[in-house]
């Protein structure tokens, strides 16, 4: 086989470096002069620099016409500039070389090799046009711009020959389309022996140039950038490849039928200023929208935050609109977290779980872009009467546990808009072994379908528990086995969000004496406290949390009176507990005439005696026990109560 020589004064050329794999005997020549001097062969093959070797040429070519008075030219690709075999006699000088074209030439049909790619550099400015000068490996290269697009395996395949020594020396400019029109500012084929000036460079407009009506560019699509704070726009400033770049938001999409607008290389004045267009807000047009800012003209920090520039171009197109906010539907302050951190928009709207939305209520309600207070505050919208449901919160500030759970939020907005009602309480029905408490049970659930029921748990304490391990609601009714709930009672009654700590007592008329108050009245519960209320306090309303109403409506007739143990039972136990003063925040004056009033009236109604004896027997253990808390306790024990019962044989 003849030595090849691969000609380059880089020894690490990548198409040398893959050849010697090859060819472990392929040798470098940094001329062909040199690759002559060396060769030990009586031909020799010549592989220059600009050539990529066909994976399937073996070097191995024999010719009935090999002689050493011709020169044997391969193609590469369409053309005979390529690989080429001499005689080590034969004279050839530099022309030839350099134009490839041999006084006496074999051209052999045979693809051995294809051209090099040309280099592609972005060049938008004279300076990018000097370091390409600089870094070109091949001798023609091309100019492009990160303002158009273009398709790089065509550039790739175009190639002018090496024997095309005018064409090699000149400038091409080559159709780039705007909008119809056939301009040549887009991509150009220059040469590194035909120097351009700055502003031939600038201009994108070389004076010497040869017009190829060959179509090779278009407009670049800008790059498109979310800008929701001043390092988002930083951000998009130094990364954007092209030379302007869109600005969106977190809280606005594009028209549908907004055309993307593109200035071409010869409009210096459009490129390099900032343009703001219409967003349409649901309510007016504004220019706070969408921008296309230059990097040839950065903005300040105050016009980002505000999203209004002091110098732009206006345009009379709606290129947005306002985008809907992500929606939540949250129970935990886990899940607004996650809300907080995982929505797309700058505005999001929680849906807690308490509430019910109202059909009507369509999440049309927007904040405007240049309101910076409005986008960083909490909007808390009616919920019934309470602005305590629906929520558009904002990503700027993030709730802390105690906001969201009471809803008792520091800086927020609050919409005359209602959004929702609260869901209904559950309610739970609590019975023992009250002697009417079906028929109670069934007249409930007349009023409310869904309540749920306790029954036979000893305890107090632990059948309250029970009855909130029952419910999902924050808060829960709890009604009495032997309360008869009076017509006009309805269970509508809502709590703020920010008193769902607070026990709320109604009150009930006594039967017997005909006292109105909270002994034996519906009561509505916190849900949690309820499941974490102290269990050694005799009271079990009071233990339950240090917040305390009563409500002064009449919910039900508290019908204990229905045989003489209960009737007396529930005498003992309620003026034990006034007596000895367990009852949190009672009032004395108040408690001495409640006490009266159980010791001493209402002997002629059903069991009325049962009542007054259970009364003063109470009063008197409560008296003598007011600091005992053991003995006290021995109240919410019915088996203890119906030994002292028995004992007593009235």
């Amino acid at each position: 086989m003849y030595d090849i020589f691969f000609i380059s004064k880089n020894s690490n050329h990548p198409e040398f470096l893959k050849l010697k794999e090859r060819f472990i005997f392929l040798k470098l020549a940094s001329s062909f002069f040199e690759a002559k001097s060396l060769s030990l062969t009586e031909f020799f093959w010549i592989i220059w620099d600009d050539l990529i070797v066909d994976d399937n040429f073996d070097f191995k070519y024999v010719s009935d016409n090999l002689n050493k008075d011709r020169v044997h030219v391969f193609l590469n690709s369409d053309y005979y500039d390529g690989i080429t075999l001499f005689h080590k006699e034969l004279e050839v000088n530099q022309k030839e070389i350099d134009s490839r074209v041999y006084k006496n030439a074999n051209y052999v049909n045979v693809v051995a090799s294809i051209p090099q790619p040309f280099d592609i550099f972005d060049i938008d400015c004279y300076d990018d046009y000097l370091s390409a000068l600089k870094n070109s490996k091949t001798e023609l290269f091309w100019m492009t711009s990160k303002n158009i697009e273009y398709d790089v395996n065509i550039l790739n395949n175009f190639y002018i020959p090496r024997y095309h020594t005018d064409e090699r020396n000149t400038t091409h400019a080559f159709v780039h389309n705007v909008d119809g029109q056939k301009l040549f500012n887009g991509v150009f084929l220059l040469s590194v022996k035909s120097l351009l000036s700055k502003k031939e460079i600038e201009s994108r407009y070389p004076l010497k140039r040869k017009e190829h009506f060959l179509s090779l560019s278009k407009p670049v699509k800008y790059d498109i950038f979310e800008v929701n704070t001043y390092e988002d726009y930083l951000f998009a400033l130094n990364n954007s490849k092209t030379e302007m770049f869109w600005a969106t938001h977190s809280s606005l999409q594009f028209s549908d039928n907004f055309e993307y607008i593109y200035f071409s290389h010869d409009n210096e004045y459009d490129r390099k200023q900032n343009h703001a267009f219409l967003h349409d807000n649901g309510k007016t047009l504004t220019y706070n929208g969408v921008f296309l800012f230059s990097k040839h003209s950065p903005v300040s920090k105050r016009e980002i935050i505000y999203r209004s520039l002091n110098d732009f171009r206006e345009w009379d197109i709606i290129a947005s609109v306002s985008k809907r906010y992500d929606v939540f539907y949250t129970k935990t302050y886990e899940d607004y977290l996650t809300a907080y951190h995982t929505s797309k928009t700058e505005l999001f709207w929680i849906i807690p779980d308490h509430v019910t939305l109202l059909p009507d209520f369509s999440f049309n309600f927007y904040v405007d872009l240049d309101d910076e207070y409005s986008r960083t505050i909490t909007h808390v919208f009616l919920n019934g009467e309470f602005y305590d449901g629906v929520m558009l919160c904002s990503k700027h500030r993030k709730l802390a546990k105690a906001e969201y759970n009471f809803n008792y939020i520091a800086n927020k907005k609050e919409i005359p808009i209602k959004a929702s009602v609260p869901k209904p309480y559950d309610v739970v029905f609590i019975s023992y072994a009250e002697p009417n408490a079906d028929e109670n049970y069934q007249k409930l659930k007349i009023k409310c379908p869904n309540a749920k029921r306790v029954h036979g748990v000893t305890g107090i304490h632990q059948a309250h528990i029970e009855a909130a391990k029952l419910c999902n609601t924050n808060m829960f009714w709890v009604v009495d086995g032997d309360a008869q709930i009076v017509e006009n009672f309805n269970f509508d009654y809502q709590v703020p969000r920010w008193d769902h700590d607070m026990v709320h007592v109604w009150r009930s008329i006594n039967p017997i004496n005909d006292l109105s108050y909270g002994y034996g009245g519906i009561k509505l519960f916190p849900r949690t406290l309820t499941l974490d209320m102290d269990i050694t306090k005799p009271d079990m309303t009071t233990s339950i949390s240090k917040k305390f109403k009563a409500v002064h409506q009449i919910s039900n007739i508290t019908a204990f009176n229905t045989d003489p143990f209960n009737t007396w039972k529930s005498a003992f136990r309620e003026c034990c507990k006034l007596s000895s003063k367990v009852i949190d925040r009672q009032k004395s004056d108040e408690t001495h005439n409640r006490l009266v009033t159980w010791c001493t009236r209402g002997s002629d109604r059903p069991y009325g005696k049962y009542a007054i004896d259970g009364a003063k027997m109470g009063s008197i253990y409560g008296t003598k026990n007011a600091n005992n808390l053991d003995m006290l306790k021995k109240i919410n024990d019915f088996t203890w109560l119906k030994e002292q019962f028995d004992a007593r044989n009235i």
